[in-house]
């Protein structure tokens, strides 16, 4: 240890001792390395700042059938048990779903909104989870405000059977919540799924509610549709494709994300390409200056060898790791600066919180590890070099 600490010190001065010749390859370094962090920014801005676009709307990762037909209750539960798959509800009949819903007292704010079946864990509404209560209902944003309804407030759900065994039926709701704006765009209301089963049984059989909430608790062995929700966006267009090969019609973002999917593997091979032009001009840079050192110091390195000096191919290994991490330091300034000035050029067209330019704590770590290994790499030949220098060489050159 005392000899690599011996070594090490005689090169930290050796450098010391040319302070302008480290300088310049420090700068060239660093010249070489911020043009590469700032379009590695730039590639995690972009990528990333829409793929956690994608991620915040829940939407995108939405699965669900094109049009009604008789769905398996056994299909759409072995739709749940997939580990891609984080969530998956039954769909009633679209014209069995709209129902008019009314404030208590005030008729003149009776709305039409949709009925959705939901349950707890339900992505749309995300951090709010479903009441298990029948008589409670999470309305959307919108529904909520052409309503003027509040948490809290009871609202009547007024259905009506036309034809025969025409009838109709009041049944009082209350507002356990009010969903997120980005869950859904229409007035609509999320309700359990028996309470929705409920509703399309009474408007499709002559019974009374209450023979249609008694007959919606048993399990249906059909259903007129799902959405469902995968885990990751990634997995949307194969799990399109896999719904679709098995005959059944589905709406998605698909399309969406195939297209973020491209352009993140281009925009990545683009990135790799440059890197790798930067990365051999980094290394060839950092080789010729390590071997022209050797070269010059020949004289001084065989008599440090001659008087017993150990391990001089460590010399020229060190010396790179410090001009290496130098260069990075100020490359990595550099490079912040830049991504500042572009991100606050792009504030006012971006969304808050999505920078273009990101120069975040992972991207500093692998470029310190890739420069390492450049740095080992552009240092093998000196060393090399250096380890072959024999002792007399310290007195036989003039």
């Amino acid at each position: 240890m005392k000899k690599l600490l011996l070594i090490g010190g005689l090169a930290v001065r050796d450098m010391l001792s040319e302070k302008v010749m480290a300088l310049c390859l420090i700068i060239a370094l660093a010249a070489t390395a911020a043009p590469l962090l700032v379009i590695a920014g730039l590639r995690v801005g972009l990528v990333e700042g829409l793929r956690t676009a994608l991620l915040e709307d829940p939407r995108v990762r939405e699965i669900s059938n094109a049009s009604n037909r008789q769905f398996d209750s056994v299909w759409l539960e072995s739709l749940a048990r997939q580990p891609d798959i984080a969530f998956v509800a039954p769909r009633t009949r679209t014209l069995a779903a709209s129902v008019l819903l009314m404030p208590q007292g005030r008729p003149q704010d009776a709305r039409r909104v949709e009925l959705i079946p939901s349950s707890v864990g339900d992505p749309l509404l995300s951090p709010v989870d479903m009441s298990a209560e029948f008589d409670k209902i999470v309305l959307s944003a919108p529904a909520a405000a052409s309503l003027h309804a509040h948490v809290g407030d009871v609202l009547d759900m007024h259905l009506s059977r036309l034809g025969e065994g025409a009838a109709q039926e009041s049944v009082p709701l209350r507002v356990f919540a009010v969903s997120p704006p980005r869950a859904i765009g229409q007035n609509a209301a999320f309700v359990s799924v028996r309470l929705a089963q409920a509703v399309e049984i009474f408007r499709e059989k002559a019974v009374s509610w209450q023979d249609a909430w008694t007959s919606a608790a048993l399990a249906f062995r059909t259903q007129a549709g799902f959405r469902l929700y995968m885990k990751h966006i990634e997995d949307v267009p194969a799990e399109d494709a896999r719904l679709r090969a098995a005959g059944v019609d589905v709406t998605s973002r698909a399309g969406d994300v195939a297209d973020l999917l491209t352009l993140d593997k281009r925009i990545t091979l683009l990135f790799r390409l440059t890197a790798c032009m930067g990365v051999a001009g980094f290394v060839s840079s950092l080789a010729a200056g390590l071997w022209a050192n050797v070269e010059r110091k020949r004289l001084s390195l065989a008599t440090m060898r001659f008087i017993g000096v150990p391990y001089l191919t460590v010399f020229p290994l060190l010396q790179a790791q410090i001009l290496a991490f130098c260069g990075s330091g100020v490359a990595l300034c550099g490079a912040w600066i830049v991504g500042s000035v572009i991100n606050h050029q792009f504030a006012q067209i971006l969304p808050t919180g999505h920078p273009l330019c990101i120069i975040n704590g992972r991207l500093c770590m692998v470029s310190l590890l890739l420069t390492a290994t450049g740095a080992l790499l552009a240092s093998l030949a000196a060393a090399h070099r250096a380890g072959r220098i024999d002792p007399w060489e310290g007195i036989s050159t003039p």
